[in-house]
C-alpha cells in the first residue's frame, strides 16, 4: 500500500496558483493595448513567463492523471466518474456562463481588439481552457479498455525512474512534440483562442503524455518515485533543454533582438525541446517540493480547498487590476519586475478574498469550488424547527 503523499497536496495548490504571476504578466503585456513598455522590455518578465509555461501545466497533467487513476480504482468508474462531473463539468459551465462573458467585457476595455469575442459570442475563456482539457482526459481514461493488452514491463521503461532508461522518456516526449508541432504545420492548425477548437485540439495533444505519465505511475504503483525521484538525470537533463527552449521561445526571443516567432523548422525543434523539458521539470518540481512540504499542514490544506476558485476568479481579478493601474498611467512607472512580484502577491490576495465569500455562499461552493453540499441530519433540522 502506497504511502500518503502530503507535498501532492501543496503541488496541486502550486501548481494552480503559479497560474497568477503568468496571467498577471500576460494581461499587462498581451492583452492590455498598448501593453505596458516597460514590462514588454523587460527580460527577467520574459523569461520568467517563459520558466513557468515550461513545467507548470504539465506537471499538473501528471497529477490529474494520477489521482485519475487511484481514485477510479478505488471508487470504481461510474462514482468516480460522477464525481468528476461534479468537481470539473459543473464548475466548467457555471464559468462559461459568468465568468467568461464578464471576462470578455474586461477584455474588450483592456482593448478593443477583442471586440469580435469568440466566434460572434461574448465570451473570453481565457484560462478555462484547461478545464476543457482536463474533462477530456477523464473521458479518454473513463474509455480505457479494462483488460491491459500491453504487459506493465513494457510500459515501465517510459518513465525513465530506473537506472540507465533516462533516454527513453526524453526521447519518445522529443519525437511527440516534434510530431505534434509538425502536424499542426501540416494541418494549418493556430493555438490561440480565434479558432478555439485548434487551440483545444493542440492543448489535448500537448497535455496528453502528462497525464498518461501520471496514469501509468498510479498503475504501476510508482508514486513515491515519480513525486519524489531521487534520480540525477533531471538535473543533468533540464538546463540544455531549458536553454534551447529559451533560444525558440516566442515569450524570450524578442529580448535577444529577434523576431518573436522562430522559422517553421526551428519551430519544430522547439516542440521536442520543449516537450522533453516538461518532464525534467516537473520531477525536479515534485522534488523539490517533497523535500519543503512532507507533513500536513493548515496552510496548503486551505490553499488545496480554494485553489479551483482562486484558479476560476483570478483572472477577472488580474484584468481588473491591470485594467485600473493603465487608468492611473503605471505604464510609466520604473521597476517592471518589482511591479510584477506585487501585483502577482496582490492578486493572490484578493483571489482568496473571494474565495473567502464564495465558500460562504453553498450554491457558489458547489458551482465554482466543486465542493458538496453536505447533507442535513435530523438533528440539525430539528434544531431549526425547536
Amino acid at each position: 500500500m502506497q504511502q500518503r503523499l502530503h507535498h501532492l497536496d501543496a503541488a496541486r495548490a502550486v501548481l494552480l496558483l503559479l497560474g497568477i504571476p503568468f496571467h498577471v504578466g500576460t494581461t499587462a503585456t498581451m492583452i492590455l493595448s498598448p501593453g505596458f513598455p516597460a514590462w514588454m522590455a523587460n527580460p527577467v518578465l520574459g523569461v520568467g513567463l517563459s520558466f513557468i509555461h515550461s513545467f507548470r501545466m504539465s506537471a499538473f497533467f501528471i497529477l490529474a492523471g494520477y489521482f485519475s487513476g487511484m481514485a477510479s480504482a478505488r471508487r470504481g468508474r461510474r462514482s468516480w466518474l460522477g464525481d468528476r462531473m461534479m468537481r470539473v463539468a459543473l464548475p466548467l459551465v457555471a464559468s462559461i456562463a459568468s465568468l467568461a462573458v464578464i471576462q470578455y467585457h474586461l477584455k474588450v476595455m483592456l482593448s478593443a481588439a477583442w471586440a469580435p469575442g469568440l466566434y460572434g459570442w461574448p465570451l473570453a475563456f481565457e484560462h478555462l481552457w484547461f478545464l476543457i482539457v482536463l474533462l477530456a482526459f477523464i473521458f479518454t481514461y473513463a474509455l480505457r479498455p479494462r483488460r491491459a493488452f500491453v504487459p506493465d514491463g513494457v510500459w515501465r521503461p517510459l518513465l525513465g525512474l530506473d537506472r540507465g532508461t533516462w533516454p527513453i522518456p526524453l526521447l519518445a516526449l522529443a519525437a511527440w512534440g516534434a510530431g505534434l508541432a509538425w502536424g499542426a504545420q501540416v494541418l494549418g492548425l493556430q493555438d490561440n483562442e480565434a479558432v478555439f477548437e485548434q487551440e483545444l485540439l493542440l492543448r489535448y495533444g500537448q497535455y496528453l503524455p502528462a497525464f498518461a505519465i501520471g496514469a501509468l505511475g498510479w498503475r504501476l504503483k510508482l508514486g513515491n518515485r515519480l513525486f519524489a525521484f531521487e534520480g540525477r538525470w533531471p538535473w543533468f537533463a533540464a538546463p540544455p533543454l531549458m536553454l534551447g527552449h529559451f533560444l525558440l521561445d516566442p515569450l524570450v526571443r524578442p529580448h535577444l533582438g529577434w523576431e518573436g516567432d522562430p522559422a517553421p523548422a526551428l519551430r519544430i525543434v522547439d516542440g521536442a525541446l520543449a516537450c522533453a523539458l516538461t518532464y525534467a521539470m516537473s520531477l525536479i518540481v515534485f522534488r523539490l517540493l517533497a523535500h519543503l512540504f512532507d507533513r500536513p499542514s493548515r496552510t496548503v490544506s486551505f490553499l488545496v480547498d480554494g485553489a479551483m476558485a482562486i484558479y476560476l476568479f483570478h483572472m477577472i481579478v488580474a484584468m481588473l487590476v491591470i485594467l485600473g493601474l493603465a487608468k492611473l498611467g503605471a505604464a510609466d512607472w520604473p521597476f517592471p519586475t518589482m511591479q510584477w512580484a506585487a501585483l502577482s502577491v496582490l492578486v493572490l490576495g484578493l483571489s482568496i478574498l473571494v474565495f473567502l465569500v464564495v465558500r460562504r455562499i453553498p450554491l457558489l461552493a458547489v458551482v465554482f469550488g466543486g465542493q458538496r453540499l453536505a447533507p442535513r441530519t435530523r438533528g440539525d433540522a430539528s434544531a431549526k424547527t425547536g
